[in-house]
């Protein structure tokens, strides 16, 4: 592999490589393997909610970044023309960000995300792949403050596993209201799910830090689920040795456990019936242990299957938002109504 004169791949660089882990994609042709860029003008850059949510406007608006929905055995950027991926960007709207209906605007742009494949690449060696998605959300997010927000409504960032990644370096780099103070007291939080935030990541961009209660603003909350079996941190990919974990139970960083009447309730939407989940009150506990977050004495296992090679059983990556969805809904009610009552003194 080689780099150009500043030290940093470029997308030429990876002309003829096979990427791909832990199966290889065809060998890359910028070419012909990197689609146009979004006009985020025209509307089927956006997704757009299910008509049976709410369309009442709320007094905050949520920037979304959908997870990982491409993992073809070809293709390494996501087309977004291509309506089967479309629909799986949709669905994301549904089980995980539907947390925010009725309590927020959800705007979530279409954007290059890449395969599955090279997810474990995305930080190194298919960085240039993974930046083209990256440039996607930048254009986005200022086409979103410009247009739909217009600095009239305080902003939550949220996403889950790639989106998270993406989200989290473009914090790091200062984008997305974190390159300034003044800016980020628009964040009422970032809800970074499904992937690592380290000390390291915190000393790049000082501006950003990790919640510490449930009524905290300004600030991200992340965490990884899996099983109590042993080993199973070491095989959660979006985990990374000492990253902060946030408990969704009690929004707390430290290793209390909490019991599953503590869970609101699990919510688990399915594609016969979208509009009627199944929901279960008190479905499990958790505990941080180490890097994770540990769910135990779960009430419906069955929900739970492994997702794939990638997430094997006990790895509840997928299950992220799931398992937590009743304390994720009253959190996000909460912080906004902490951060609208902080407001209304401040301009006092």
């Amino acid at each position: 592999m080689t780099v150009n004169q500043g030290g940093t791949l470029i997308l030429d660089d990876l002309r003829g490589r096979k990427l791909g882990i832990p199966t290889k994609l065809p060998a890359f042709n910028p070419d012909t393997d990197v689609s146009t860029a979004q006009d985020y003008t025209n509307p089927e850059s956006w997704l757009s909610m299910p008509a049976y949510f709410s369309r009442e406007k709320q007094p905050v608006d949520v920037f979304w970044v959908y997870p990982t929905i491409l993992s073809d055995n070809v293709t390494y950027l996501m087309d977004i023309s291509d309506s089967a991926l479309r629909e799986k960007a949709h669905w994301t709207l549904v089980e995980q960000a539907s947390i925010f209906d009725g309590q927020a605007n959800i705007y979530a742009p279409f954007y290059r995300q890449n395969n599955v494949k090279i997810n474990p690449l995305m930080l190194t060696g298919a960085k240039p792949i993974f930046d083209l998605g990256q440039q996607d959300l930048i254009r986005a997010f200022d086409y979103f403050l410009k247009i739909f927000n217009k600095g009239e409504r305080p902003i939550i960032l949220a996403a889950h596993s790639q989106g998270s990644v993406r989200v989290v370096e473009l914090s790091k780099a200062g984008e997305l209201l974190t390159g300034d103070a003044e800016s980020l007291k628009r964040m009422v939080a970032a809800y970074v799910i499904g992937y690592s935030i380290t000390p390291s990541d915190l000393e790049q961009n000082p501006l950003m830090k990790i919640s510490e209660h449930a009524t905290e603003t300004g600030c991200f909350i992340t965490y990884n689920t899996i099983s109590d079996a042993e080993g199973k941190e070491k095989q959660g990919p979006t985990i990374i040795p000492g990253t902060f974990v946030v408990n969704p139970l009690n929004w707390k960083t430290d290793t209390t456990f909490v019991p599953a009447s503590e869970n609101i309730e699990a919510v688990f939407f399915k594609h016969e019936h979208p509009e009627t989940p199944d929901r279960y009150p008190n479905f499990a506990a958790s505990q941080i242990v180490d890097n994770v977050l540990v769910i135990t004495n779960i009430s419906n296992p069955e929900e739970l299957p492994a997702a794939s090679v990638t997430f094997p059983e006990g790895v509840y990556h997928i299950y992220d938002y799931a398992v937590f969805y009743g304390n994720l809904r009253k959190n996000v009610g909460d912080r906004i109504r902490s951060y609208l009552e902080k407001e209304k003194i401040a301009q006092k």
